[in-house]
């Protein structure tokens, strides 16, 4: 996916989309695209209980982007 963005200006979402349709790998896998038009709303908070209930792992390299949640197992 690297190589069919080199050296691309990104314009457009549709051309990211279509550049990335056309990657394919040597046995022929291929990828599908598909873009979300929602608008998320910002700031949302999360329900009373959950940090409690929740474990929350950053990611090493992104970690305001990247994270996951995993249930406590009681």
């Amino acid at each position: 996916m690297t190589r069919a963005c080199q050296g691309v200006l990104f314009d457009s979402v549709a051309t990211v989309k279509r550049l990335l349709e056309k990657t394919q790998t040597a046995t022929g896998l291929r990828v599908i695209v598909e873009v979300l038009d929602k608008i998320y709303q910002t700031g949302r908070k999360c329900s009373a209980g959950f940090k409690e209930n929740m474990a929350i792992l950053f990611d090493d390299l992104l970690p305001k982007w990247n994270y996951r949640t995993i249930p406590s197992t009681t």
